[in-house]
């Protein structure tokens, strides 16, 4: 398990509060602490009428982070879905209607070899205005060649502004500026 640093937390924290997110989508829930953030960040902008849906293949992981959503009481806005993250990406983009069902905020924390894909998958579910985070661009060194490839192609991308934030183990933040 490779959760992201406190820093790194109070950072995406204040970034959602000062933003007004309001849906957010996090593909890689682990045990959720960086959804723990993002739940505390959408509870003080917008009481219980906000949401989190958090992706996670790994049965373990969902229910400690069942347990940690219980003990802290965010449980009621956070949805887990369990399974493969591509596949549960593909389901929900056919099912995104219009802008209210868009994404304000997306956190990329999965398998860092299919971080492309899941950025494809993504952008047209991020409102304009929103952005896509990508977690661990420049730490641990085993994931730098993916990160390197995810980082060349959002920069390569006409309607997405793109900067490497070197906090924690290193954030890529993608906005994207229109459809």
């Amino acid at each position: 398990m490779l959760a992201i640093t406190k820093d790194t937390g109070e950072f995406f924290n204040i970034l959602l509060k000062t933003s007004k997110t309001k849906r957010v989508l996090e593909v890689g829930t682990s045990t959720g602490y960086s959804t723990l953030w993002f739940a505390d960040a959408l509870i003080e902008n917008w009481s219980n009428n906000c949401n989190i849906l958090s992706i996670e293949e790994d049965p373990a992981k969902i229910n400690r982070a069942q347990k940690n959503f219980q003990e802290a009481g965010v449980s009621n806005i956070i949805e887990i879905r369990k399974g493969k993250a591509i596949n549960i990406l593909k389901e929900l983009l056919k099912n995104i209607t219009g802008d209210l069902q868009k994404f304000d905020f997306v956190f990329l924390d999965a398998d860092k070899e299919n971080m492309i894909q899941y950025f494809d998958l993504v952008l047209p579910m991020v409102k304009s205005g929103g952005i896509i985070a990508a977690d661990n661009i420049l730490y641990p060194e085993k994931f730098r060649e993916d990160m390197k490839k995810y980082s060349k192609f959002v920069a390569s991308k006409l309607n997405v502004q793109s900067v490497t934030i070197p906090i924690g183990n290193g954030e890529e933040i993608s906005f994207k500026i229109n459809d």
